[in-house]
């Protein structure tokens, strides 16, 4: 019985401090990607070791994506051209509510914040 008694007061206890430290959130990041070029690009990000694919943007567009912002969040972004040619940003620190702005040129090696790659 007392063992029982135990394992009850402990399981309640472990329930209270999980209640008392939720995971630190706050408003999403956003990343937009102004593509100056003519070809679609695939854009991808890169955060805590996972590819996420975000989502193609058409030539001569703009297009915006919300991730959920985490603590230290790190980003790395790489875009893909459909008639070849891809980039990547160098990782990026960001914050709550922080926006970042990728703008894609017709030359690639014309980017400032994305890198040719093969």
């Amino acid at each position: 019985m007392r063992l029982l008694t135990a394992l009850a007061a402990a399981s309640l206890l472990l329930a209270g401090c999980a209640s008392r430290n939720p995971p630190e959130t706050g408003p999403p990041v956003v990343v937009e990607i102004r593509n100056n070029n003519f070809q679609d690009a695939t854009v991808y990000a890169f955060r805590e070791g996972e590819r996420q694919r975000l989502g193609v943007v058409i030539g001569k567009t703009d297009d915006a994506y919300a991730l959920p912002w985490r603590p230290n969040l790190t980003l790395r972004l790489e875009v893909r051209f459909l008639g070849g040619g891809a980039c990547a940003t160098r990782p990026i620190l960001m914050e709550p509510g922080q926006r970042f702005v990728l703008e894609l040129q017709p030359d690639l090696r014309l980017n400032q914040d994305c890198e040719p790659i093969r």
